[in-house]
């Protein structure tokens, strides 16, 4: 089994603080998207933060060429994003939460629009976990701390619960998340986690600022073997 898939994360369309930024957030996913197209990837999988509500139509219009599954970030409604993305769920849900097995992996996708992981989710995710297989968490929020003044501030609130939940059990677990707009990889225990660069505007890894950069955006490549997890970053020059 070789599987390769396009990670985008934070594309924050038609938003005012995006524009402010000086920052074309249709034409940087257009871009994207014939990069994912010219590389023969047909797999996308959106990590949150669509933008406004009314930029969903667009947005999963712009996708109907390929496979794809969202995790929903604190910028997302669900209600609005159901409108256009329901397949995957019971319709007794409130949240965005589901899984797919993917051969020897199982993949998992929780939904933090609401900037932590309630406790039905948690119950949910506790019981997917009981698996003989390699894990990948979808979320948008990271779960491991990192040493950045936007991890400080904006941190998934009851994070610490869910590090826990992970911790006890002995799967090995790869966590993709978006978020804060820069690219990041942490390991700690079972767990190795990469935050990945907004496909809108960065913000620089510092521990005491928060300082914004509109120069680059980009996407993750994911490829899954039999064996192995690898990932390279694609970039591109705002202008």
């Amino acid at each position: 089994m070789n599987t390769k898939i396009a990670y985008i994360t934070d594309i924050h369309l038609d938003e005012q603080f995006t524009t402010d930024q000086g920052i074309d957030a249709r034409k940087n996913w257009q871009t994207i998207l014939k990069d994912i197209t010219d590389k023969e990837i047909d797999e996308i999988i959106f990590g949150g933060d669509i933008g406004k509500e009314s930029a969903n139509k667009w947005f999963f219009e712009s996708l109907r060429a390929y496979n794809i599954a969202i995790s929903l970030g604190n910028h997302d409604s669900f209600n609005e994003v159901t409108q256009h993305y329901d397949n995957r769920i019971d319709k007794t849900q409130t949240e965005l939460y589901y899984t797919q097995e993917r051969g020897f992996y199982k993949f998992i996708f929780l939904d933090s629009s609401t900037e932590m992981i309630g406790q039905e989710q948690l119950n949910w995710l506790k019981n997917e976990l009981l698996t003989t297989k390699k894990i990948v968490i979808f979320i948008h929020h990271p779960i491991l701390a990192i040493n950045a003044a936007v991890d400080k501030k904006y941190a998934l609130k009851n994070r610490l619960k869910i590090k826990e939940i992970l911790f006890n059990i002995k799967n090995e677990i790869t966590i993709f998340s978006g978020h804060y707009h820069f690219n990041d990889k942490s390991i700690d225990n079972n767990i190795t986690q990469y935050v990945t660069a907004a496909s809108s505007y960065q913000v620089e890894k510092l521990p005491n600022e928060i300082k914004l950069n509109n120069e680059t955006f980009g996407y993750r490549i994911i490829e899954l073997s039999k064996n192995e997890i690898t990932t390279n970053l694609v970039s591109f020059l705002t202008n």
